[in-house]
C-alpha cells in the first residue's frame, strides 16, 4: 500500500514539474506571439495591368481565311477615392495570307483602344467619360434598341457578340433611387460599323464608278429609364441616333451615288419576367427617317422581339430570341426581315471547359449559320479554343459574320 502511495505521488510531482516546464517554455521568447510583426503589402500600381497574347488562325475550304497575332494590353485602378480608371489597347498585326490584308494589298497591323475612360463616383450617382460601350435592350442576338455601339466585323464573331462590338467616346451618367434607375448619354462624334480598315467601295451598277461607302455621323445622344421591380424589369428609352452603316442613294444620272446616312428618332421599350429558372424577355422600338436604298426615300420603321433565357438544373445555360422589322411604306416592304437567333453554353472538367454554340437564321439578307466552341483553359496563363461554323449562304450580298459555308478556327491564348 505504501508502495502504491508513493508511485501516486512520484507521477503526480512529475506531471507538475513537466507542466511548469512547458508553461516556461512556452512563455518563453521564442514563442512570443507579436501582431505588429505580420505585415501586408501595399498593392503596386502595376497590379493593375493584364497582358494577352493571341493568334487567331481560320481556314475555309481551299484557303486562309484569317491570319492573325494580337496583344492586348489591360488596365484597371482606383485612382482615388470616387475616381476609377480602365484602359484597354489591342495591337493586331495581319499576315499576308489574311484576307483583310490581301483586300489591302500587303501584310498591315492595327492597334485600337477598345476602353480608355474614367468614371467618377458620388453616392448613388456615376458619371463615365471617354472610350467606352454601351449596351441597352434585353434578347440576346436581336438589335431593336441595342443600337448605340456599333459593330467591327473585322473582329470575329463566334459564340459572342461582345468580340465585334466597337466601343465611342462618350459621356455615361446613371443614377438609382430604390428601385429606378435613369440613365443618360452623349457623343460628340458617333462610329460607323466597320468592315475592314481601308475604304469600302461597292459597285451598284455595270459601268457605274465604285462607290465608296463612307459618311461622317454627328453627335448622338439618348436616355433610358428603367424599374426593377419583384421578378421583372422595364426599361424606356429615348435617343437621336445615327445608322450605324450608311445607305447608297441614286442621285440621278449627273451625279451618281452617294452614300448618306439616315439620322432619326428612337422610341423604345424592354422588359423581362422571371418565371423560376425561366427568363422571359420582350423589346419593341419605332425608328424615324429611315432612308431608303437607291431611291433615297424616307420611311419609319417599327421593330419587336420576343426571347427567352433558360438555365436547366445541370447548369446548361439556353437563350434564343425571334427578331422582326416592318416598314410603313409599301414601296420599302422588301427591306422587311425576320432574325432567329440562339444559343447554349456550358463548362465541363471542373469548369476548365467551355462549350458554346450561336445559330442564327434571317431571311433579308437570306442566310443560316451555326457555330459550335470549345475553349480550354489549361493553366492560369494558357488556352486555347477551337469553333467549327457551317453556313448556309443564300444572299448576294456578303455577310461579314460568315466568310464561308465552312470554316475552321483555332485560337491558342497567353495571359500574365
Amino acid at each position: 500500500m505504501n508502495t502504491y502511495k508513493t508511485t501516486l505521488l512520484v507521477a503526480a510531482l512529475a506531471l507538475q514539474s513537466s507542466v511548469i516546464t512547458a508553461e516556461d517554455f512556452l512563455g518563453g521568447g521564442d514563442f512570443d506571439f507579436d501582431s505588429s510583426e505580420i505585415e501586408t503589402q501595399a498593392p503596386h500600381w502595376t497590379d493593375g495591368f493584364k497582358t494577352t497574347l493571341a493568334h487567331n488562325h481560320t481556314q475555309v475550304p481551299g484557303d486562309i481565311n484569317r491570319e492573325q497575332s494580337s496583344l492586348q494590353i489591360e488596365f484597371e485602378r482606383n485612382l482615388a477615392e470616387g475616381w476609377y480608371l480602365q484602359l484597354d489597347s489591342r495591337y493586331r498585326y495581319f499576315w499576308h495570307e489574311d484576307d483583310f490584308a490581301e483586300n489591302r494589298g500587303d501584310a498591315y497591323h492595327n492597334i485600337k483602344w477598345q476602353r480608355a475612360s474614367i468614371q467618377y463616383s458620388q453616392g448613388a450617382c456615376t458619371a463615365t467619360l471617354g472610350r467606352q460601350g454601351l449596351i441597352w435592350g434585353s434578347v440576346e442576338g436581336t438589335f431593336v434598341t441595342d443600337i448605340v455601339t456599333p459593330f467591327d466585323y473585322t473582329e470575329q464573331l463566334l459564340t459572342d457578340y461582345g468580340t465585334v462590338r466597337l466601343h465611342q467616346d462618350m459621356l455615361v451618367g446613371e443614377c438609382f433611387s430604390g428601385k429606378a434607375q435613369l440613365q443618360a448619354f452623349y457623343t460628340p462624334e458617333a462610329k460607323n460599323d466597320i468592315y475592314q480598315h481601308h475604304p469600302l467601295q461597292i459597285t451598284l451598277a455595270p459601268g457605274a464608278p465604285p462607290l465608296t461607302l463612307d459618311a461622317d455621323p454627328d453627335e448622338e445622344f439618348g436616355l433610358r429609364f428603367k424599374w426593377h421591380g419583384s421578378g421583372f424589369d422595364l426599361s424606356l428609352m429615348a435617343a437621336r441616333l445615327f445608322d450605324n452603316t450608311p445607305t447608297p442613294v441614286f442621285l440621278g444620272p449627273t451625279s451618281g451615288f452617294e452614300a448618306q446616312l439616315a439620322q432619326f428618332n428612337m422610341l423604345g421599350a424592354a422588359s423581362s419576367v422571371a418565371v423560376g429558372r425561366l427568363l422571359i424577355k420582350a423589346e419593341a422600338a419605332y425608328r424615324s427617317q429611315q432612308i431608303t436604298p437607291i431611291s433615297g426615300d424616307k420611311d419609319s420603321r417599327a421593330d419587336v422581339a420576343l426571347g427567352f433565357e433558360f438555365t436547366t438544373r445541370t447548369n446548361h445555360m439556353l437563350n434564343g430570341g425571334i427578331w422582326a422589322a416592318r416598314f410603313q411604306d409599301q414601296q420599302a416592304k422588301q427591306q422587311d426581315f425576320e432574325v432567329l437567333t440562339v444559343g447554349w453554353r456550358k463548362t465541363y472538367l471542373n469548369d476548365d471547359l467551355t462549350m458554346s454554340l450561336l445559330g442564327n437564321r434571317s431571311s433579308e439578307p437570306k442566310f443560316s449559320m451555326v457555330t459550335v466552341l470549345a475553349d480550354y483553359q489549361w493553366n492560369d496563363y494558357l488556352s486555347t479554343s477551337f469553333a467549327l461554323t457551317l453556313a448556309d449562304l443564300n444572299s448576294t450580298t456578303p455577310i461579314p459574320i460568315a466568310p464561308a459555308e465552312e470554316s475552321a478556327t483555332l485560337s491558342i491564348k497567353y495571359e500574365f
